[in-house]
């Protein structure tokens, strides 16, 4: 339900069930949206330092402090993994079961972005 202009705060017990309903929804989405960001940024960090080197290799761009001695930030290692992820789940999907159902998901003719044509 919208306020009008002269109605000040709305309190929430007042409010319709299917408005409450639709409320906690929302806020759900949110909490769902964070955490599953706080997920994949602790995921980012893993990966940095669980496997530097291969992600200084994959990173196709330029730095200008590339350390091989230091675990990489997150810009490179998202870059190394936004540029070879589809092409290994390609080729490891007929082994790896996650592979296997992730690439099964996807659309093939729709992965010219990643640089890859069927």
């Amino acid at each position: 339900m919208p306020l009008r202009h002269k109605i000040g705060n709305r309190t929430f017990r007042r409010a319709t069930p299917k408005y409450r309903d639709q409320t906690k929804c929302k806020l759900h989405a949110y909490h769902l949206f964070i955490e599953a960001g706080i997920v994949s940024q602790r995921l980012l960090h893993y990966l940095a330092i669980a496997s530097a080197e291969i992600n200084w290799n994959c990173f196709g761009s330029w730095l200008r402090t590339i350390r091989p001695g230091i675990p990489p930030s997150k810009l490179p290692v998202a870059s190394a993994l936004r540029r070879h992820l589809p092409g290994s789940l390609l080729i490891s999907a007929k082994s790896h079961i996650v592979a296997k159902l992730l690439a099964g998901r996807q659309d093939t003719n729709r992965m010219q972005n990643f640089g890859f044509t069927t």
